[in-house]
């Protein structure tokens, strides 16, 4: 029998599948309740269809995600990952999958998402290499009684994957980052898992100000040394001053306007972001990366922000958690839990 099992703090609650559908979200009235502030009232709904069950989003405010990827309406098969706000399930059913050309009325078929977004190769090698979260005892039984007791549950079919030999830490391919710079950016695939929650403004404001450290630590450095130079060569000290100037002026935009958004591209992170545990993603994609044109984007709002005395930033503070940046790019920064 289908299953679900609802992964908590003080363990984890197994709830049998028996209606044809269930609703869950945070009132009384569903038919599995998840207290958790960061689940809607009316959160989502697995439906029987076909020899098989689907999930539904109805209009939460932090949505659903199957396997990291953020989905309105999605087949589920045995060993999925669901996340509903904070909350993190795995969804079992043992019995055969259907094959995928079983026929499906069409009144009953439900609306192919605008946004879904298929996830390449690697990230779909990822996650199905992934260990699902361990089982803490002692388990809490949370079977809805509608009918007559079924027969227990046939023991839970592992899902496919790959083989669990040790893999060798993956490193970085991006060419153009130096290797010191390897353990500040996430890897190639990044195997991080989105947490469900938008980056706050506090985390994100300390992310955005680790890296500016070294503008201002380069801007230090300059400064210090038109001082020495200034007290050596004195009046002929205004070429080279202008010189050095303009080879600041030349890197801070390499930085800002090259380095920073390769990172975005590339690895879906800069270095304050790795550290701050926060990925830049496309708005309907969070297991995906931006493109070059999202990346400009952004960096045209962070230059709108600077001239404005940082005052878009508060933005961020709204319910949407998305900064103009965020807005004019079409982009989020999402928690990930590592």
């Amino acid at each position: 029998m289908a299953k679900l099992l609802v992964h908590e703090s003080a363990g984890v609650r197994e709830f049998e599948i028996i209606d044809n559908e269930v609703h869950m979200g945070r009132e009384l009235d569903n038919t599995l309740r998840l207290p958790d502030p960061s689940i809607s009232r009316h959160h989502c709904v697995i439906r029987k269809v076909g020899g098989g069950f689907e999930i539904q989003d109805l209009q939460s405010s932090n949505g659903v995600l199957v396997n990291g990827n953020r989905v309105q309406s999605s087949p589920l098969r045995n060993g999925d990952r669901i996340t509903l706000g904070q909350v993190q399930l795995t969804f079992q059913d043992p019995r055969p999958e259907v094959s995928p050309t079983v026929a499906i009325k069409a009144q009953d078929s439900p609306a192919v998402p605008s946004g879904t977004v298929r996830m390449s190769a690697d990230h779909l090698a990822a996650i199905h290499s992934g260990k699902p979260p361990a089982e803490a005892e002692p388990k809490i039984q949370d079977q809805l009684a509608t009918g007559p007791s079924a027969a227990p549950a046939k023991p839970p079919i592992p899902p496919m994957g790959a083989p669990t030999a040790p893999k060798a830490a993956p490193t970085n391919t991006g060419g153009l980052i130096p290797g010191f710079l390897e353990a500040y950016l996430p890897p190639i695939p990044d195997d991080a898992q989105p947490t469900g929650e938008r980056g706050d403004f506090g985390t994100r404001l300390l992310a955005y100000l680790i890296d500016i450290v070294p503008l201002v630590a380069l801007w230090v450095v300059i400064f210090g040394l038109q001082i020495v130079l200034g007290s050596i060569l004195g009046p002929g000290v205004c070429l080279v001053s202008a010189l050095i100037g303009l080879l600041h002026f030349v890197v801070a935009i390499g930085y800002a306007w090259f380095f920073l958004p390769y990172c975005w591209i590339k690895f879906g992170a800069s270095p304050g972001k790795k550290m701050m545990k926060l990925r830049v993603v496309p708005e309907d994609n969070p297991a995906g990366h931006i493109d070059v044109t999202a990346a400009v984007l952004r960096m045209v709002g962070h230059l709108v922000n600077g001239i404005l005395m940082g005052l878009p930033y508060l933005i961020i503070l709204g319910s949407e958690r998305k900064g103009l940046q965020d807005m004019i790019s079409k982009s989020i920064v999402i928690k990930v839990d590592r």
